[in-house]
């Protein structure tokens, strides 16, 4: 997970962003809680692909028991 520079930072606006969606598609089960750091380090730094994306939600529907 991204976080800021120092320990006592506050979160930037990306990673506040990135957490609140992260929180919500995990919520729906959209997404894997065990994915859910890599996903919003990469919301954060602003690198996820359609690649990654495609992997997590697969992964998601395959642990609720869907193919």
């Amino acid at each position: 997970m991204t976080t800021s520079v120092l320990p006592n930072q506050p979160e930037t606006p990306s990673e506040a962003l990135a957490r609140q969606i992260v929180e919500r598609l995990v919520a729906a089960q959209l997404i894997r809680a065990d994915d859910a750091a890599t996903l919003q380090a990469k919301l954060a730094d602003g690198t996820v692909k359609a690649e990654d994306w495609r992997l997590w939600v697969e992964l998601s529907g395959e642990q609720r028991g869907e193919q």
